[in-house]
């Protein structure tokens, strides 16, 4: 006779929320909505394993166009007894050294304008971890913010065009009235221009759900770069 009490592996999984992709069918803002300007795409197609290309404009290259790919809800919240991690491997495309800016990680309200016009990184108005890199730099960059108080710190980890990259990021409740946050690159902790690991704390007080989200946007009219994604995933739970 079947047992119907065995523990089966969803009940392992009941504190822990998650979203995976592996990108292996078409775009279709079920699992993930994209934002585009210019008449953009975020296109999967035919590669191995699965990818997702975010392409910010068509032939009309504009500066600052941009394309965004992102869960269809907020899911995610800095709170207390609260963890929250990303994982992508992801990498991005330039016609010109250093001219892309690109981003991965979590946010309110993810749209036009989540990465900010000309180079000045990522919205930091609301609700936002993430890691990324602006236009006319080649390395990387982290940045973390809750109602309005935000922390941006510059790495010392090249961020360089056609390679591919593991970005990390873990927020754990620090206090209960704060979370501590900390990035990886290729599983190796951030470290500041000094050499310091990088930790950033971030009070929860008037925290909004965010989305996880990777977008792409230029830094040149002549230029039309690419932010491709191999996998995502996010993750959130209580604590015990």
């Amino acid at each position: 006779m079947a047992n119907l009490n065995r523990f089966t592996r969803p009940l392992w999984d009941l504190d822990t929320m998650f979203v995976f992709d592996h990108f292996t069918g078409d775009q279709s803002d079920i699992s993930a909505v994209d934002t585009v300007t210019d008449s953009g795409t975020v296109l999967i197609g035919d590669d191995v394993g699965g990818i997702v290309t975010l392409t910010p404009s068509d032939g009309s290259v504009g500066d600052n166009d941009e394309a965004y790919l992102a869960t269809p809800n907020e899911l995610f919240k800095f709170g207390t007894n609260r963890a929250i991690y990303g994982r992508t491997r992801a990498k991005f495309t330039e016609v010109s050294a250093g001219v892309a800016n690109v981003a991965f990680g979590f946010q309110n309200a993810v749209g036009a304008n989540s990465i900010v016009d000309d180079g000045a990184g990522l919205k930091v108005s609301g609700s936002t971890v993430g890691i990324y890199k602006v236009d006319g730099e080649t390395v990387w960059r982290v940045a973390s913010s809750c109602n309005g108080t935000s922390t941006v710190t510059k790495t010392n980890k090249a961020a360089t065009a056609a390679l591919w990259y593991v970005l990390e990021i873990e927020v754990l409740d620090w206090d209960g009235t704060s979370m501590l946050v900390s990035f990886k690159v290729d599983g190796e902790v951030l470290k500041d221009t000094l050499g310091a690991p990088i930790q950033h704390t971030v009070a929860i007080a008037s925290a909004t759900e965010m989305q996880m989200f990777a977008g792409i946007k230029l830094g040149g009219a002549t230029n039309n770069d690419t932010l491709l994604l191999d996998y995502w995933y996010g993750a959130t739970c209580m604590a015990p």
